[in-house]
C-alpha cells in the first residue's frame, strides 16, 4: 500500500506543488486519512476519506483506502462498494495496475463475505484470472457461484481449491453437496466422507451425515453389499438425528431408519422411528404407509 501513497495524490489531483495540492478541496482530509492509515487508525481514516470525497469526488483514491479501512472493520458491504467505485473511476490506468488487482481481489472477497454474491463474482473471476492459485479467491468464488445456481462453474472452483490445498475441508463439503443435488451418489459420498474425516465436529457435519446416510440406502438397493450399506446408513442418519432432531430432513431420516429396522424384524426400533416420523410429519408422503405398519404391529 505504501507505493500507492505517493502516487495517490498525484494521480487524483494533479502534479502541482505540495502547497497548491493542499489548497485544493478535500486534499487536507485526504492527507489526514493517509496519516491515519499509516498507524492503522481506521476509525480516524474512514471519516477523513469520506469527508475528502464529499469535498472533491475526483479524489477517488480515497475509495481505495476506504476499501482497506472497511475491510479492517469487517464492514464487508462498504469494503466491496468502495473498491468497486475505485475500479469504476480509475478505469484501466496503467499507473494503477497493482491497485486494480488489489481492488478486484479484496472487493470480491468482501462482497462474498457480505453475501452479495452477484456483485462478488465478476471481481473474483478477474482476481482468479490474474492468480489462478489463490485458494481463498477460488473458494469464495465457488461459494458465490453456487449461491447463484451456477453449479458447474462452482464445482470447478472447489475442485481447484482441493487441488491447491487438500486440507481445506469445506471445499469437499460444497463439492459433495453439488454432486448430491445432481444425484451423483458415488462422488458425493466420497467428497462428503472426506469432509467428515477432516472436520467430524464441523458446523456442516450433521448435514453431511444425512447426505452420506441417505446415499448409502439408495446404493444398497440391489447391491451385494446391501447389509453393509444399511449399517452405514444407520450410523450416519443416527448421528444426523442426534445433532438435528427437528431439522426438515429429520422425518425422512426416521422413515429410512424405521424401514431398515422393519426389514430386520426389529419391530420395536421400527415402531419408535415411525412414531417419530408421524409426530414430525403427520401428513407426509409416507404417512399412510407408516400408519398401516403401526396398525399391523398393534394387531399382532
Amino acid at each position: 500500500m505504501k507505493k500507492w501513497l505517493a502516487l495517490a495524490v498525484a494521480f487524483a489531483i494533479g502534479s502541482g506543488g505540495a502547497l497548491a495540492q493542499e489548497e485544493q478541496p478535500g486534499v487536507k482530509d485526504f492527507l489526514a486519512g493517509q496519516e491515519a492509515i499509516k498507524t492503522k487508525n481506521f476509525d480516524a481514516a474512514i471519516p477523513a476519506f469520506e469527508k475528502a470525497l464529499v469535498a472533491n469526488p475526483e479524489l477517488f483514491a480515497s475509495n481505495y483506502f476506504l476499501g482497506w479501512s472497511y475491510k479492517a472493520k469487517q464492514n464487508w458491504e462498504k469494503c466491496g462498494s468502495n473498491f468497486e467505485v475505485f475500479l469504476r473511476k480509475v478505469g484501466s490506468d496503467p499507473k494503477a495496475g497493482e491497485q486494480i488487482g488489489h481492488s478486484n481481489r479484496e472487493g470480491g472477497l468482501c462482497y462474498a463475505r457480505a453475501e452479495s454474491f452477484a456483485k462478488a463474482i465478476p471481481h473474483l473471476q478477474k482476481a482468479k484470472s490474474a492468480k489462478p492459485n489463490d485458494k481463498e479467491v477460488q473458494f469464495l468464488l465457488g461459494v458465490a457461484l453456487m449461491r447463484e445456481n451456477r453449479e458447474n462453474e462452482s464445482e470447478q472452483a472447489f475442485t481447484k481449491v482441493i487441488e491447491l490445498d487438500p486440507s481445506l475441508k469445506n471445499a469437499y463439503y460444497y463439492a459433495g453437496r453439488i454432486n448430491f443435488n445432481r444425484q451423483q451418489w458415488d462422488p458425493a459420498t466420497q467428497q462428503l466422507e472426506k469432509y467428515l474425516e477432516l472436520g467430524p465436529d464441523d458446523a456442516f457435519a450433521p448435514d453431511a451425515h444425512f447426505m452420506v446416510g441417505s446415499n448409502a440406502i439408495r446404493m444398497a438397493e440391489g447391491s451385494p453389499d446391501a447389509a453393509a450399506l444399511q449399517l452405514k446408513a444407520t450410523e450416519h442418519l443416527t448421528k444426523f438425528l442426534a445433532a438435528k432432531p427437528t431439522a426438515p430432513q429429520a422425518p425422512q431420516a426416521h422413515y429410512i431408519l424405521g424401514s431398515i429396522a422393519a426389514q430386520r424384524d426389529d419391530n420395536a426400533t421400527a415402531k419408535t422411528h415411525f412414531q417419530k416420523y408421524l409426530e414430525l410429519e403427520p401428513t407426509g408422503a409416507q404417512a399412510e404407509e407408516v400408519k398401516k405398519f403401526l396398525a399391523d404391529l398393534t394387531a399382532q
